[in-house]
């Protein structure tokens, strides 16, 4: 096991285009499973591929234990890569396909077979290791790129999407025995993604990227719940917060607000607190929105879209042009185009500048 370190990290694949990745700096523990998570084209994938090796980076470092291991070739670097094509040998065995990487290396035969063995009896596809790639499923393929990437005992592994060519089913079973390999294993994983219930169901820290940069860092509670800014609050959940812009003018008095509302539409909120001027962004989990009668809110909303999901009922509403979405729990009866009031806890609400998206308050009280 080792940590993995990225300092700085730059990464530009045309000089006259903007770079893939900028600036990038951080740290990966030892252990630590940490997730990667951000929109197709974000440079997730290239963060990983220059950890790997698989491409050189522009400027910066990577790390690995405490050696610098940036221009040093990919087999030497001793991290095991998981893609999401599974990238096995078609014309191998299962069983030679587990044990390729270790043939590489000279190990002696009777420890090569002791290892595959485990492996194979550890992911249950001990019945597999005489068919090719071609004669199994979609799940078992990745099992075997697991089990590849585990029998080499490297010091870190790294995930690209291994989980994104599978159906719901297989992706739910296949990331709780990811994460008991993890408990097991006690290794560096660093696992790219673009889902976020991946990211929020594995990570014990998640990463977010945009554009190359990093935006916020930390647990996926604190990402959930302190989001650094309205891209990371609307890429966080399903659906994402949701994000109001209206100007911070005097209440007219009061009831303890502090002065000052919102006017979002037809939404008049109160802010916590007196100290805001000028345009603002509200933010708001589905979760945390209720629906009342008409007139007993913070004002009343038209109904867009009913979706009834069994256990919950997602409902789309517009408020003058301000969208947003509820949350309730249950089967809700509720007809589009009705008009309903809008509720919620004001120490649920979140404020963001209207600049640069960031939190001038992190949580109000």
């Amino acid at each position: 096991m080792a940590s993995v370190t990225v300092r700085q990290l730059t990464k530009v694949f045309d000089p006259d285009q903007r770079a893939a990745v900028r600036d990038l700096s951080l740290a990966v523990a030892d252990g630590e499973f940490l997730v990667l998570l951000g929109p197709s084209g974000c440079g997730k994938t290239t963060v990983l591929r220059c950890i790997a090796g698989l491409e050189d980076p522009t400027s910066g470092d990577v790390v690995i234990g405490e050696r610098v291991v940036t221009r040093v070739p990919p087999a030497e670097r001793d991290v095991a890569m998981v893609f999401q094509n599974h990238a096995l040998y078609p014309h191998l065995t299962v069983r030679d396909n587990l044990g390729f990487a270790l043939k590489m290396r000279r190990l002696p035969r009777a420890d090569i077979g002791r290892r595959v063995d485990q492996v194979a009896k550890r992911l249950r596809i001990a019945d597999l290791l005489d068919r090719r790639p071609a004669e199994l499923s979609g799940g078992e393929r990745q099992r075997v790129a697991l089990g590849r990437a585990i029998a080499r005992e490297p010091r870190a592994f790294l995930f690209d999407e291994p989980l994104a060519h599978l159906d719901a089913h297989l992706r739910v079973e296949l990331r709780a025995e990811l994460l008991g390999l993890h408990r097991s294993l006690k290794s560096t994983m660093i696992y790219v993604t673009h889902d976020q219930v991946e990211a929020m169901t594995m990570g014990q820290r998640i990463a977010v990227l945009h554009e190359g940069r990093l935006r916020q860092v930390g647990t996926p509670a604190e990402v959930y719940d302190r989001p650094a800014d309205v891209f990371v609050a609307r890429l966080l959940g399903a659906p994402g917060m949701n994000v109001l812009t209206g100007m911070a003018i005097e209440s007219g008095g009061g009831k303890g607000d502090g002065g000052r509302v919102v006017e979002c539409g037809s939404l008049r909120i109160p802010l916590p607190s007196g100290d805001y001027f000028g345009e603002i962004q509200l933010g708001l989990r589905p979760e945390h929105v209720g629906l009342c009668g008409v007139g007993q809110g913070v004002g009343d909303a038209a109904i867009l879209i009913v979706e009834p999901l069994g256990s919950e009922t997602l409902v789309h509403l517009d408020a003058e042009g301000q969208r947003l979405i509820a949350r309730l729990p249950g089967l809700v009866e509720l007809a589009v185009g009705e008009l309903v009031g809008v509720k919620f806890e004001r120490r649920r609400l979140h404020m963001f500048d209207a600049a640069g998206g960031r939190l001038p308050v992190s949580r109000a009280p």
